[in-house]
């Protein structure tokens, strides 16, 4: 305790104000906007936090809080594209010299190639502001940076539309969307709403591995 107040609590509060307030603004309350970073990720994922979230932990918080905060102290220009009565919204995090979009990412190691939906994210923050190319940067906590460079592509963008359609039907139909297995499920807050997960109790038995591994007479 300190002053008569629980510090821990204080600091949790803290947290919580600063991740709402830099968190991506989506309007959740309306299914004919949906938000690029919903489409270009896991559509249960999304369809959850609308409907039936599950707070994040803090932190999952404190780790978003670099990224959002990077953001924030850089342009993060606020975009959307309209097709017939749907909006994609996006958030661009600089628009140089009125020719180029990038994008950061912050990551634990650089990877070889850029994640599918980071390029989808990207590619949409094209054609919302209306700009021919665009660049990825990775970035770590250390600061070492790699970066991938894209160009406009129609394909992409009709499947990230097409995403986002689901999604908006999906919501204003109150349907849960199918499992997209991937390796992001592993450390996601949903995993037990979409794998059936039982541990076994006596894990030093290895009944299992003994019976496929046995040899055979």
């Amino acid at each position: 305790m300190l002053g008569g107040r629980d510090l821990r609590k204080t600091i949790e509060k803290n947290i919580d104000k600063l991740h709402e307030d830099l968190s991506v603004k989506i309007d959740k309350k309306n299914p004919d906007r949906i938000h690029a970073i919903e489409a270009a990720g896991c559509t249960r994922f999304a369809y959850y936090e609308r409907r039936d979230p599950v707070p994040t932990d803090t932190a999952s918080k404190i780790s978003g809080l670099i990224g959002s905060a990077m953001r924030h102290s850089l342009s993060n220009a606020r975009g959307e594209y309209k097709v017939d009565s749907l909006s994609l919204e996006v958030n661009a995090d600089l628009v140089m010299g009125d020719e180029f979009v990038v994008r950061f990412e912050i990551v634990q190691t650089l990877p070889e190639v850029p994640h599918p939906r980071h390029l989808l994210y990207l590619n949409a923050c094209l054609f919302a502001f209306n700009k021919d190319e665009g660049f990825l940067i990775y970035m770590t906590a250390e600061g070492k940076t790699v970066e991938f460079s894209m160009t406009k592509n129609n394909r992409m963008f009709e499947e990230i539309i097409r995403r986002a359609r689901v999604l908006s039907t999906l919501l204003k139909d109150n349907k849960v969307p199918i499992v997209e297995p991937s390796e992001l499920c592993l450390n996601c807050k949903y995993y037990e709403r979409c794998y059936a997960r039982k541990q076994v109790k006596d894990e030093s038995s290895g009944f299992i591995l003994e019976e496929i591994f046995k040899n055979k007479k």
